[in-house]
């Protein structure tokens, strides 16, 4: 039986182009639309949506993903599962928030409930690169939209922030005060979003005339422990950085705790820019400087999107919400002590 994989190898497209044709979501051209339904018809391809149409709308969007329930004390994650929840309650449905368990895969959950009638569509976070779980929801005729930053093949359309933009305002505020040696604590590359805030970095620095240092750039995880051994690192370098830009506030907030730890000052010594803005930014010592995102404006976003498709009407393949700098007091003009 022909896979959507097998379409778009013979119509030479991505899967994604394959799904936004059959769904009738994102732009695609008449010449590429007809290509995909010729290798359709060829290959016999047939999308399962019968299932869905044979059964009664649970009014129901679901958000799976391994450890998801743990993450709703995380105020970011939290904020955004209120912007899904508030746009969906607009539109008429509820929110499902679901786990798998350790003998059950995440995609192995995400279908069971939606042929099971729990579900009409499913939100799919921390888009990965070379992510298979759109494609494998697609094929199964599940409407879904995925929170992340656009990547190559990826069958569903994206949400997400504008993370290269917003990269480049934090290192133009930085080299604006003078800073010539900034770090960049990323998240690790399997990630959609590392790419965009690492190109953001790279593109702001060769605009100011400097050079990408390679021993400033650390792959971390997502705490701050992270963040702290991240900032160690730095520090341990012949010459550390005098700024640092964290892909995260948690990542950040580490990176101030290793400054301190180290006999240095935050601001003074080493600069430091988050990304999220979170409710503790505002309330550090110092105060920190980062890149504020609307993750309720995010969540509201997916989850219209992703009703739009379950009520087959088109949305867009790439929405990106921009960042906004905060400045506050965490960044400053190098000291002279810091080199």
């Amino acid at each position: 039986m022909a896979t959507i994989k097998d379409v778009a190898r013979r119509a030479q497209v991505s899967t994604a182009t394959v799904s936004y044709v059959l769904n009738g979501t994102g732009v695609v051209s008449e010449a590429t639309r007809a290509r995909v339904l010729a290798a359709v018809a060829e290959l016999g391809y047939q999308p399962n949506h019968s299932a869905r149409a044979l059964r009664t709308r649970s009014h129901t969007i679901g958000v799976v993903a391994p450890g998801i329930a743990g993450r709703l004390a995380d105020p970011g994650t939290a904020e955004m599962l209120a912007g899904v929840s508030e746009a969906a309650t607009a539109a008429g449905y509820c929110l499902l928030i679901a786990a798998p368990t350790a003998t059950e895969s995440e995609e192995e959950l995400a279908l069971r409930l939606v042929r099971s009638g729990r579900v009409d569509g499913l939100i799919i976070v921390d888009l990965r690169r070379d992510d298979e779980r759109p494609s494998l929801l697609t094929e199964a005729g599940v409407p879904v939209i995925a929170i992340g930053s656009p990547t190559s093949g990826v069958a569903c359309p994206v949400v997400g922030f504008d993370l290269r933009n917003g990269a480049e305002q934090a290192i133009h505020h930085l080299t604006r005060l003078g800073h010539r040696r900034i770090a960049l604590i990323n998240f690790t590359s399997h990630l959609s979003i590392s790419e965009p805030f690492y190109s953001g970095y790279v593109h702001a620095l060769h605009a100011a005339g400097l050079r990408r240092d390679a021993a400033l750039v650390i792959e971390a995880g997502s705490s701050e422990t992270d963040g702290v051994a991240a900032m160690q690192e730095l520090l341990t370098l012949r010459h550390p950085p005098t700024a640092v830009l964290a892909a995260s506030d948690t990542l950040a907030f580490g990176a101030m705790h290793a400054i301190r730890d180290a006999g240095l000052t935050v601001g003074v010594h080493v600069s430091v820019v988050g990304c999220d803005d979170l409710p503790l930014a505002a309330h550090t010592y110092p105060p920190l400087t980062t890149l504020r995102a609307p993750r309720r404006e995010l969540g509201m976003t997916v989850a219209r999107h992703l009703i739009a498709q379950i009520e087959r009407r088109q949305v867009p393949t790439v929405t990106l919400l921009p960042l906004r700098l905060m400045i506050r007091h965490s960044t400053a003009a190098p000291s002279p002590m810091s080199g």
